[in-house]
C-alpha cells in the first residue's frame, strides 16, 4: 500500500490534483494500491509532544497513525510556501518519530508558477532522512500545476507528466522491495 499524502488538500488545491494523478497512476499501472491522507481532515493538534507521549490522542490521529505505520511507502505532496512547505505539515511530522524510521518516502513539491519549488523537496528531504526515514533523492517538482493537471488530477500531457514522475515512482518502489529491479 502507498500512501499519497496531499497536504492540506481543499479539493480544487494544486496539491490535491497532483495526489490525484498520482493515485491513479498507480493504481491503473498496477504499482501499488493506494489512498489519500488529507491532513486537513485529521485534525491535529498543535504539536506539544510526539504520537508516542500522548495521554489521550484522538480518534482521527490514532486512525492517522495506523495508516502511517502500515504503509509500505509514502509520497508527501506538498505546495511551496515561501520557499519551504507548510506549517501543518512540519506539525505532522513533528508529532512522530519511531514510525518515519526507515519508512520509504518521496517528495512532491507543487507549485502555480514557472519557479520549481526545489528548496521545499531538499528541506522535507532533509528533515525526514534526519528522522530516519529512507528517502528517495530525486528532486521531484510540478510546476504551473493549474495549466497541467484538471480538478480530477488529469494530466494535461500525459507523457510529460510521467516522464517526470515515474523516475520518482520507480525509485520508491525499489526502496520498498517490490518491484523486479
Amino acid at each position: 500500500q502507498c500512501l499519497v499524502g496531499s497536504e492540506m488538500c481543499i479539493r480544487d488545491s494544486l496539491s490535491h490534483r497532483v495526489a490525484l494523478y498520482l493515485q491513479h497512476y498507480l493504481t491503473a499501472n498496477e504499482l501499488a494500491e493506494t489512498e489519500i491522507l488529507d491532513l486537513k481532515a485529521y485534525d491535529f493538534p498543535l504539536f506539544e509532544e510526539r504520537f508516542a507521549f500522548l495521554p489521550n490522542p484522538s480518534g482521527k490521529v490514532i486512525d492517522f497513525t495506523e495508516r502511517l505505520v502500515a504503509a509500505d511507502a509514502l509520497i508527501i505532496v506538498t505546495p511551496v510556501y515561501n520557499a519551504s512547505f507548510p506549517a501543518a505539515l512540519k506539525n505532522v511530522i513533528d508529532l512522530y518519530l519511531q514510525e518515519w524510521r526507515r519508512q520509504p518516502v518521496a517528495v512532491v513539491s507543487v507549485t502555480s508558477g514557472k519557479v520549481p519549488g526545489i528548496a521545499t523537496v531538499q528541506q522535507l528531504q532533509a528533515l525526514l532522512l534526519k528522522l530516519g526515514a529512507l528517502v528517495v533523492p530525486m528532486l521531484c517538482t510540478v510546476i504551473s500545476a493549474g495549466e497541467t493537471f484538471d480538478e480530477k488530477g488529469t494530466a494535461a500531457s500525459p507523457a510529460a507528466t510521467e516522464k517526470l514522475l515515474r523516475p520518482m515512482i520507480d525509485e520508491l518502489l525499489w526502496l520498498t522491495g517490490k518491484t523486479g529491479e
